[in-house]
């Protein structure tokens, strides 16, 4: 499995102590120079804690960073009005790399499924935790409530959607 983050997961997981969770995924993740840039380099110079943890996680390996360059790329250039740098260059690595786009930005998410990329958001990721029993239904919430008085976009509706699936979660221990 090839994982692609964009800025969002970087970020919120980060700030709220959730880092190990990429430790924890199997296979080879990825994020473009892009994001490394939105991350870590600016996160710096703004003093966000989130962007050492980011840059650790690159420095120990467990994150590879990666200049994107392909037609793909240049293909999607065309939606640069609609979606970030950074999101284009997650998607164009997605796709070259057969591997799943993690993005929160609905549009983003959408241009994925219209050319057939996986994507995912931080929240999946948080509900792969929990069904693989590393992460408890009420630490999850509890994540979640906080990443959201961070900043994190989420709906209502939405929300409650997340309450009603985490409820939902099989656990591998149960």
């Amino acid at each position: 499995m090839i994982w692609v983050f964009d800025s969002s997961p970087l970020i919120y997981l980060n700030m709220v102590g959730l880092d190990w969770i990429f430790e924890q995924l199997e296979g080879k993740k990825l994020i473009p120079s892009e994001v490394y840039k939105e991350v870590v380099t600016e996160g710096k110079v703004r003093g966000d804690a989130d962007a050492i943890i980011s840059e650790e996680l690159v420095k120990k390996g467990v994150i590879k960073v990666i200049t994107v360059e392909s037609d793909f790329k240049e293909l999607l250039k065309s939606l640069k009005d609609e979606l970030h740098e950074g999101e284009l260059e997650v998607l164009a690595m997605a796709k070259d790399e057969g591997g799943v786009a993690v993005l929160d930005e609905s549009i983003a998410r959408e241009v994925g499924r219209i050319f057939k990329i996986e994507v995912h958001g931080t929240m999946f990721l948080i509900f792969l935790m929990v069904r693989m029993g590393k992460l408890g239904k009420m630490e999850a919430k509890a994540k979640m409530d906080l990443m959201i008085n961070k900043g994190f976009r989420l709906g209502h509706e939405q929300y409650l959607e997340f309450l009603n699936l985490l409820d939902c979660v099989e656990t591998k221990s149960g």
